[in-house]
C-alpha cells in the first residue's frame, strides 16, 4: 500500500547539516480516548491529559521542520468515557469515532493498534477504523481461517521532501506495526476463533525485509510494546529494545507500559532512535533523522530522539501554541463534538451512594469503592451457580482491584466520588476497563501465589529502622495499582520485613518464604494448599493479564461477556435507595515492633481526615512528587 503526499513549507534541517534531508517523526501513544484536557470522571478541566494539549506542539514541531510525519502507536480508542460514549446510543449514525475524526483533523500519517483497541470487540474496532483517513498497519495480527491481514501489515509513504540544498527529493518511508501477542489471552472471549496473533519480533522482521525490498528509504516501527531487555523469548510482551536491534530498522516508537523514554538521557537503543511517549497525551515523541544520499539511496547518518511537553514552553511560546491550535479548525470542531457527546453520556444517572467512594487508602485497607465492585460481581455470578451441585460446596471469593490508586498514574490518579447521586461517569471511574466477568476454580496454594504477586506493591521494610533515622517508604510507585488484587472472603497478613518474590512488573526475582501469612477464610479456618475455591474475577486477570500466570493456571468454570462496568451499573440501579457498602476485613500488615513507615497517596486524601485517623495515619505534608505523606507505625 502506498500513500502519496507533498511538503510545501520552507526549508529547514538539523543544525550543522551541510547537505541531505532532515526528516522528523512525531509520535503519540496510549492516548486511551483522552482527546481533551478534561477529567470526565470528576467533570472538570484537567490540563495534564489529552491529545488537544499536544496538537499545538505538533504544529510547532512541523513549523520547525518542513519534512515531518505524525504517527500514533495504539491504545487510542478505549480507556476514558469518550471511548464508551462513542459506542452509545448518543453517537450519530455513521459519524466517525471522535478520536479518529480528531486525528484526521490533525493530519496523522499512519497509526498502529494496541491491545486495548480490541477491548470493545472486532466489529467496533473495524467500524472505528473505517473512518480513518490515514493508513493503519499491523504486522502480527491475522484473521483466523484464511490468514488474511486484519489491516495492512505495512505501508510505504511516498513523500516529496525538501533537502538542505533547497531541492525537492522523493522519499519513501516504510511503516509497520505490532501489538502484544497476549491480546489473544486478555481478549479471548471476544477474539477467540476470529484472530490469530504472531510473536512480535519475527513478524516485524518479515515486514521490514519486505519494505526494504520494495524500496523503502527509511523504515519506522510502530510497536505497541514496552522497552523490555536486550534479549527476548518468543512471544514476549515487551520487546522494544530488541526491535531497535533488528536489521533494516531506522526508528522505533514504543508504548504499552505507559513509560516515558528517553527520560533525559540519550534516546538511542542499539544505535537506533527510540521514543516511548508516555500516556494520555502526557508527551509528544520526536525523532530527528539526518539522511544522506548513498550508493543504494538515502541512508540515516545521524539520529536524535527526545520527548516534548507543553511544560517546556514559556508564556510567549504558549500563546504561540494556542494561535497554532486555532489554525486547525477541523481538529477543533471534532474536539467540541466529542466533548459534548461525552459529557451528555457521562451525566446519565444510575443511583446514589450514602458514603464516599474513594481509593486513597485502598492499598492500606479495604475500602467502600472496591467493596461495591466485589458485591456487584457476587450478584452477577449467582445465576451462573444456580443448579451447579458440583460447585455449591466451594467457598466463593470475589477478586477486585483499585484501578486508580496512584502508582505510575501519579498523585492525581485516584477515585474520589462524594456521597450523593451516582452517574455513568462514576461507574467508569470505579471500573475504567471493558473486561468481562470470569469464574475460576483455584486451590489454596494458587491463592497464596496470587496474593504474593499483589504484595509486590510494597517495598521491603527493615524492622526497627534502616539506619537513616527517617521513616521508611512503604509503596513501590512503579507498581500499577490495578495489579493489587483484593479477595473479598479471605483474611491474611502481609509481612513487609520479607522481600517481595516478584518485582513491580511481575517478574519472579527470588525464591524462599513469601510475604503472605495467616491466610484464612473470613470467619473460618486456615486455607489449606489442597483446598478448592471459586474465584470471580475479570477476564483480563483470568487470562493471566498483569503478569499473573497463576490466575491463568486456575481451572476455568465460565465467563460472562458483559463488561463488569455494565454489571456494576445494573447492581447500583437495582438498589431501592442509596448504597452504603461496608468494607469487610481482608489484609493487614504483620506487626514490626512499631517501625515507622510513610504511606503516600493523592493530596485529595486530606479531605478524608476521619478515615486516615481511623487507620492510624498521621499527616506529614506533601512530598516532592506531589503525593500526600502519612506516617504509620507497623
Amino acid at each position: 500500500m502506498t500513500v502519496t503526499g507533498t511538503v510545501t513549507q520552507v526549508p529547514g534541517g538539523i543544525p550543522g547539516a551541510e547537505a541531505g534531508i532532515h526528516l522528523r517523526l512525531l509520535a503519540t501513544s496510549d492516548l486511551h480516548a483522552h482527546l481533551l484536557p478534561y477529567n470526565y470522571y470528576a467533570d472538570r478541566r484537567d490540563d495534564g491529559v489529552g491529545l488537544a494539549g499536544l496538537a499545538a506542539l505538533v504544529e510547532q514541531a512541523r513549523a520547525e521542520c518542513p519534512n515531518t510525519l505524525l504517527f500514533d502507536n495504539g491504545d487510542t480508542l478505549q480507556g476514558a468515557p469518550l471511548g464508551d460514549a462513542a459506542l452509545s446510543d448518543l453517537m450519530p449514525s455513521g459519524a466517525p469515532h471522535p478520536m479518529i475524526a480528531a486525528m484526521n483533523g490533525l493530519g496523522y500519517d499512519a497509526a498502529s493498534l494496541g491491545n486495548h483497541d480490541f477491548d470493545y470487540g472486532l466489529e467496533a474496532l473495524e467500524a472505528a477504523l473505517a473512518g480513518a483517513r490515514y493508513p493503519v498497519v499491523l504486522a502480527n495480527v491475522r484473521r483466523a481461517g484464511d490468514g488474511g491481514p486484519l489491516v495492512a501489515p505495512h505501508v510505504i509513504l511516498d513523500r516529496a521532501v525538501i533537502g538542505a540544498d533547497g531541492a525537492v527529493h522523493r522519499l519513501r518511508i516504510g511503516v509497520t506495526g505490532a501489538t502484544p501477542p497476549q491480546v489473544m489471552q486478555w481478549g479471548r472471549t471476544r477474539l477467540a476463533g476470529r484472530l490469530e496473533v504472531d510473536p512480535i519480533l519475527p513478524a516485524v522482521a518479515r515486514e521490514v525485509a519486505l519494505l526494504r525490498a520494495a524500496g523503502a528509504d527509511v523504515v519506522v516501527v510502530l510497536a505497541h510494546t514496552g522497552l523490555g531487555t536486550d534479549t527476548a523469548a518468543p512471544g514476549d510482551e515487551n520487546v522494544g529494545r530488541c526491535l531497535a536491534a533488528l536489521p533494516g530498522v531506522d526508528a522505533v516508537i514504543a508504548g504499552h507500559t505507559h513509560r516515558a523514554f528517553p527520560g533525559g538521557g540519550e534516546g538511542l537503543v542499539a544505535g537506533r532512535p527510540l521514543v516511548q511517549p508516555g500516556f494520555f497525551g502526557s508527551h509528544l515523541g520526536q525523532i530527528d533523522l539526518e539522511l544522506r544520499a548513498g550508493a543504494q539511496g538515502w541512508v540515516v547518518r545521524r539520529a536524535d530522539a527526545r520527548l516534548r511537553t507543553g511544560d517546556e514552553a514559556g508564556v510567549e511560546d504558549r500563546r504561540a501554541l494556542r494561535r497554532r491550535l486555532r489554525r486547525l479548525p477541523d481538529f477543533r470542531a471534532q474536539m467540541a463534538r466529542g466533548h459534548r457527546l461525552t459529557r451528555s453520556f457521562s451525566a446519565r444517572p444510575i443511583g446514589a451512594t450514602a458514603v464516599p467512594l474513594e481509593t486513597y487508602f485502598s492499598l492500606l485497607a479495604p475500602c467502600a469503592a472496591t467493596q461495591l465492585i466485589a458485591e456487584a460481581q457476587r450478584v452477577a455470578v449467582a445465576p451462573l451457580l444456580a443448579g451447579r451441585d458440583d460447585l455449591a460446596a466451594l467457598p466463593l471469593l470475589s477478586c477486585t482491584t483499585p484501578f486508580k490508586a496512584g502508582g505510575r498514574g501519579g498523585p492525581d490518579a485516584y477515585t474520589d466520588i462524594p456521597a450523593g447521586p451516582l452517574r455513568l461517569r462514576h461507574a467508569a471511574d470505579l471500573y475504567p476497563y471493558a473486561n468481562g466477568l470470569a469464574l475460576v476454580r483455584a486451590t489454596g496454594a494458587q491463592l497464596r501465589e496470587w496474593l504474593e504477586r499483589s504484595a509486590s506493591a510494597f517495598l521491603q521494610v527493615v524492622p526497627g529502622g534502616d539506619g537513616s533515622g527517617q521513616p521508611q517508604p512503604m509503596l513501590d510507585h512503579g507498581f500499577a495499582s490495578y495489579n493489587f488484587d483484593i479477595f473479598d472472603g479471605l483474611t491474611y497478613e502481609i509481612d513487609l520485613s520479607r522481600p517481595a518474590r516478584t518485582n513491580a512488573e511481575g517478574d519472579e526475582v527470588r525464591d524462599g518464604p513469601g510475604r503472605i501469612r495467616n491466610l484464612r477464610l473470613d470467619g473460618g479456618g486456615p486455607v489449606r494448599d489442597e483446598a478448592e475455591f471459586l474465584v470471580v474475577t475479570n477476564t483480563y486477570r483470568a487470562a493471566g493479564g498483569g503478569h499473573f500466570p497463576v490466575a491463568a493456571a486456575c481451572a476455568p468454570v465460565c465467563t460472562l461477556p458483559d463488561p463488569v462496568r455494565d454489571l456494576l451499573v445494573a447492581h447500583v440501579a437495582a438498589r431501592p435507595g442509596p448504597l452504603a457498602p461496608r468494607p469487610r476485613p481482608s489484609w493487614s500488615f504483620t506487626p514490626l515492633g512499631g517501625t515507622a513507615v510513610v504511606y503516600e497517596t493523592g493530596p485529595g486524601a486530606l479531605a478524608h481526615g476521619d478515615r486516615a485517623a481511623a487507620l492510624g495515619l498521621a499527616p506529614d505534608g506533601i512530598g516532592a512528587a506531589g503525593f500526600a505523606r502519612y506516617l504509620l507505625r507497623l
